[in-house]
């Protein structure tokens, strides 16, 4: 019995506090194909109805998981109906981008969501967010709403309409404390009505 104890504490001891499970990976560096610039791991993890990404850093390849991770957000993305939950690392002209997708469908609506993310000047900042829903609107006309913001640019194309968004700071696209309604919170994107 003292044998089963130990070895129940020993396991207990070596694992994360909050296990959580891994729905995608991928690895890269942050200045693109030149590889000139920090390595990357990053996962998208479930956290009950949310999704995190956990980002790992490196000079010499892609890092491994098992350190603290250098970013740490657990409310990225609403992972809830989610029918697909993506990583990929695309390579731009301004370095690679790290970019989340999340499909979704429930009774109402089904639809399609991107947030872009890069490292820039030691800070993981959100370049791009594109969201779609299309409304079934039972005894109704169907409907659909979408929006395609450029943080680059300050330019969002919301339902059709083309906006020159106000400059923010650059702290305001952080993704530390983006969540999934934060384009919408930030005026970025209006509601769908």
């Amino acid at each position: 019995m003292r044998y089963l104890s130990a070895l129940a504490l020993t396991l207990a001891i070596g694992l994360p506090a909050a296990a959580q499970t891994v729905l995608s990976e991928v690895s890269g560096n942050w200045a693109g194909p030149s590889n000139t610039g920090f390595y990357f791991t990053a996962q998208l993890v479930q956290n009950k109805d949310r999704l995190g990404l956990v980002i790992w850093n490196g000079n010499d390849g892609a890092p491994g998981t098992s350190g603290s991770p250098e970013f740490d957000n657990r409310e990225i993305e609403l992972g809830a109906f989610a029918t697909r939950q993506d990583l990929e690392v695309l390579d731009s002209p301004n370095g690679s981008i790290l970019q989340i997708t999340v499909e979704f469908a429930d009774e109402e609506a089904e639809g399609r969501s991107v947030t872009q993310i890069q490292r820039i000047d030691n800070q993981y900042t959100v370049v791009g967010y594109y969201h779609r829903s299309s409304f079934y609107n039972p005894g109704g006309e169907p409907y659909s709403y979408d929006c395609d913001v450029d943080l680059w640019n300050m330019v969002s194309v919301d339902n059709g309409t083309r906006r020159q968004l106000e400059p923010v700071g650059f702290e305001a696209l952080n993704a530390s404390d983006w969540t999934f309604g934060a384009a919408f919170d930030r005026g970025f994107c209006t509601r769908a009505e």
